[in-house]
C-alpha cells in the first residue's frame, strides 16, 4: 500500500555523515538520525501525509516490541522483524518501510552499519522529541543500542494487539511484556500522533480533533478520553471502537479504540455504550447520532477493580485542574515505559557515547 502522495526525499549528501562502524554508537550518531529525520518531514507539505510518516515511525517500533513475551522460547521484542503480511501491521510496509520509503533510504544510505532494530528506536525517538513541546521529550540519555535483527519472526502479528480492549493490554502489556498499568497507560498515550486508516486496521480517524493536534506530543489524548461525548460506533463489526465527531463538527472522523476507551471506562464487560449522554448539538443528543445510544451510559470501574490503577494514571497523567500545560507526569512516565518496552528481552545493551574516536 502507498500513500497518498509520495514523500519527498532530501538529499542525503546536504545531510550530517554518520559514523561507518557499528562498533560504537555516540551522540552525534543519535542527533545526525533526529536531524535526517526532521528533514525528511520538513519536505511534506501535506498535513495528513506528515501525520501518517511520524505516527507510522512509532507505530513501526511499537509493533517491534509489542511481540514480545517473556513466557515463550521465542521471545522477539525489538529485533528489526516484522510480518509485513499479517493483517495488524498493514500499511507499515509500503508506505513507513518499503525499498522506495524515505526511511528505509535513509537507513540503507546512511545507517546500515546500525542494526534496524536500533535504527527504528533512535528514528522514533526523534518524532517523539520533535513533536514534543518545546521539543524537551528527549530520550537520548535512556537510549541504548546493540540490539541484533531476526530473520524471521513467525507469528509475530498474532502477538500484537488489535485494539479489541484492556484484555489484550492484560495479556499483552502486562503478562508477557512484563510492564504495569502506568507503563501501558503512558505507552498508550503515543496515541496522540498519528492516525487510524480504514484500509489498514478497518478504523479511520485521528484519535485527536485535528491532523494539527495530531502533530503534537503531549497530554491531549487523556483529555480527549476524559471529556469528550464518545459513541460506540461499528457496533457489532470486527473493528468495533467509539467516535466522537460528526460530519458537521470535524473534517476527519475522531475516534478512540476500545482498548483506549477502557483506561476510563469499562467497556470490556458494558459495550455499546456512551460516554456522556447529557451533550447536545443542534438539540439532538450526541450520544444518538447513528444509533439511539444516550439510554445507555458508560460504565465506570468498582473502586476494588485492578483497572483503576489504569483509571488513576489517567488522572495523573492530565496534569491537575484543567486547563493546564503540564506535561510531566505524561512525559516521565513515558519515557519510562519506552525505555522497558524497548529494551525488553535484550542483554548487554549499551548508553551511546559522548564521541566515538
Amino acid at each position: 500500500m502507498t500513500m497518498k502522495t509520495s514523500f519527498v526525499f532530501v538529499l542525503l549528501s546536504s545531510l550530517a555523515v554518520a559514523p561507518s562502524s557499528s562498533e560504537c554508537f555516540d551522540k552525534s550518531t543519535y542527533y545526525a538520525i533526529d536531524h535526517d529525520i526532521e528533514a525528511i518531514a520538513s519536505g511534506i507539505d501535506n498535513e495528513d501525509d506528515l501525520v501518517h510518516f511520524y505516527g507510522g515511525i512509532v507505530r513501526l517500533v511499537a509493533h517491534d516490541f509489542m511481540d514480545y513475551d517473556r513466557n515463550s522460547d521465542t521471545p522477539m521484542g525489538t529485533d528489526g522483524c516484522i510480518d509485513w503480511g499479517h493483517e495488524v501491521n498493514l500499511g507499515l510496509w509500503g508506505s513507513i518501510w518499503c525499498d522506495d520509503c524515505d526511511l528505509t533510504k535513509l537507513y540503507n544510505d546512511k545507517y546500515s552499519q546500525l542494526s534496524k532494530a536500533d535504527f527504528w528506536v533512535a528514528a522514533a525517538n526523534a518524532v517523539i522529541r520533535n513533536l514534543s513541546v518545546d521539543k524537551t521529550l528527549d530520550m537520548v540519555d535512556t537510549f541504548l543500542w546493540g540490539r541484533k535483527d531476526a530473520d524471521s519472526c513467525p507469528g509475530q502479528g498474532d502477538r500484537v494487539p488489535t485494539g479489541s480492549g484492556c484484555r489484550e493490554i492484560e495479556d499483552v502489556f502486562l503478562d508477557a511484556m512484563g510492564l504495569n498499568w502506568r507503563d501501558a497507560v503512558a505507552l498508550l498515550g503515543a496515541h496522540t500522533i498519528g492516525k487510524a486508516h480504514a484500509d489498514f486496521s478497518g478504523h479511520d480517524g485521528y484519535w485527536m480533533p485535528t491532523a494539527v493536534d495530531s502533530l503534537v506530543f503531549d497530554k491531549q489524548y487523556y483529555e480527549e478520553l476524559v471529556r469528550r461525548p464518545w459513541r460506540a460506533h461499528n457496533i457489532g463489526a470486527k473493528e468495533e471502537d467509539f467516535i466522537a465527531s460528526t460530519e458537521m463538527t470535524h473534517k476527519e472522523p475522531q475516534l478512540m479504540l476500545k482498548t483506549d476507551m477502557c483506561l476510563w471506562f469499562d467497556t470490556d464487560n458494558y459495550y455499546p455504550c456512551c460516554s456522556r449522554s447529557n451533550r447536545y448539538f443542534n438539540g439532538q443528543n450526541w450520544c444518538d447520532w447513528e444509533e439511539k445510544l444516550s439510554d445507555s451510559e458508560c460504565t465506570r470501574y468498582d473502586t476494588d477493580n485492578s483497572r483503576m490503577e489504569a483509571v488513576k494514571t489517567v488522572v495523573e497523567f492530565l496534569g491537575g485542574p484543567r486547563p493546564n500545560e503540564n506535561n510531566g507526569p505524561f512525559y516521565k512516565s513515558f519515557a519510562s515505559a519506552w525505555f522497558k518496552a524497548t529494551t525488553n528481552g535484550h542483554d548487554n545493551l549499551k548508553a551511546v557515547s559522548s564521541k566515538c574516536w
